[in-house]
């Protein structure tokens, strides 16, 4: 069985599992999970063309003193993005994740709990594609590191809710993501915001692809749930804006038996 938050799977979205892991008798990876239930491969999407999807924003790793004051996350119209109207926009929105980071480490991350997974049982969680829209151009010096090579994109996944927790007055992610270009033991980093464009005039926007190749393991709880993360971890001690338009990932079932 085949799950996704928007619309059933094709023909061909099958055949793309299919070639994710396992034989033609085992087209998913499948494992046993508790109590002999036997769990699938999971593909998921979330089109944020119209709606977050229930995907909520936070932020992290600061201190009391460097804490940013002008975080947002928000779903905004993109058809005048750049101030020129975009005709591919029209009647578009994107969800929109902004701030400045005045710590030289700050991470600001949207997430959601996925249900409907196996209970305690181990799957990989892998972005297969997320777009966004970045005004980061490529090869740019800037405080602290450059605006767009500097910038990480990370995608985590854990069975506990990912929090900003402050201990000793600093506030830092509740599970291991590691941070920056390093990767922690419940993520991965997808590469950078850099946009392809020059490092010269006004900063404009444009479209970036990024597609995870490794996963992460991540074991469900005992009612099949499990928290995803998708986050900007930022060296650049400057303002950091971009709008995420389409996410899908998988979660497809470790081939042993669950435990």
């Amino acid at each position: 069985m085949i799950r996704t938050w928007k619309a059933a799977l094709s023909v061909a979205t099958l055949a793309l599992l299919a070639a994710c892991g396992g034989d033609d008798d085992d087209p998913a990876g499948t494992s046993t999970g508790t109590g002999g239930t036997t769990a699938y491969s999971v593909l998921l999407t979330q089109d944020f063309r119209a709606e977050t999807g229930g995907w909520t924003g936070e932020s992290s790793d600061y201190t009391a003193a460097t804490a940013p004051t002008d975080v947002v996350f928000e779903l905004r119209d993109i058809y005048r993005i750049n101030n020129v109207e975009n005709a591919a926009y029209k009647d578009t929105k994107a969800y929109y994740v902004s701030g400045t980071n005045r710590s030289d480490d700050l991470l600001l991350y949207v997430k959601k709990q996925v249900t409907g997974l196996v209970a305690n049982t181990e799957y990989t969680f892998t972005v297969a594609s997320l777009n966004l829209l970045s005004n980061a151009p490529s090869g740019c010096a800037g405080a602290g590191g450059a605006p767009g090579e500097s910038v990480h994109v990370i995608a985590a996944a854990s069975a506990t809710e990912p929090k900003a927790v402050t201990t000793n007055g600093e506030t830092r992610l509740n599970i291991d993501r590691g941070n920056q270009a390093t990767a922690g033991a419940a993520s991965v980093v997808l590469g950078d915001i850099a946009n392809g464009l020059q490092c010269q005039g006004d900063r404009k926007y444009a479209s970036k692809l990024i597609r995870g190749g490794t996963g992460v393991k991540v074991k469900t709880d005992g009612e099949g749930k499990a928290w995803v993360l998708l986050g900007i971890d930022s060296g650049f001690e400057g303002t950091t804006s971009i709008y995420l338009q389409n996410v899908t990932m998988t979660f497809v079932p470790v081939t042993t038996t669950a435990t």
